[in-house]
């Protein structure tokens, strides 16, 4: 991340939502490459996810949670887009502190959140685990 971040200030000039779009392409990048990796995992969650009479009880929590995860990401990103294409900050009409009131800061730090508990429930198998 530091040299296309590097890159961009020594051709582009500073500017810190250069380095926030170039981290969250860098992101998206992993998460297709993982999407990938896994995609007869994904494949298999998919179907489970609708097939929920053959579906075990873990299974179909897995399922759930991959869902849950993707909904998260893509939401972060188009909330991240949509930032961009209006060109200032979106504020979603809730009450609270301001951060919370910001529709891609509250996007990523729920999926922050979730990608660290989904991380830490399967660490077991992140270790054991093989790419086919």
């Amino acid at each position: 991340m530091v040299s296309p971040i590097f890159l961009s200030r020594k051709y582009l000039g500073h500017s810190g939502s250069t380095d926030h779009s170039i981290i969250g392409l860098l992101v998206l990048a992993l998460v297709i490459v993982h999407l990938t990796q896994r995609r007869h995992t994904v494949r298999r969650l998919i179907s489970r996810f609708f097939d929920r009479q053959s579906s075990t009880g873990h299974r179909l929590r897995q399922a759930v949670s991959d869902t849950i995860l993707w909904i998260l990401t893509l939401n972060a990103m188009v909330s991240g887009v949509a930032d961009f294409i209006v060109g200032h900050t979106i504020f979603l009409p809730i009450p609270g502190p301001n951060i919370l009131q910001k529709w891609h800061a509250i996007s990523v730090l729920a999926l922050l959140v979730y990608v660290i508990v989904h991380v830490v429930r399967r660490r077991g198998r992140l270790r054991t685990s093989h790419i086919r």
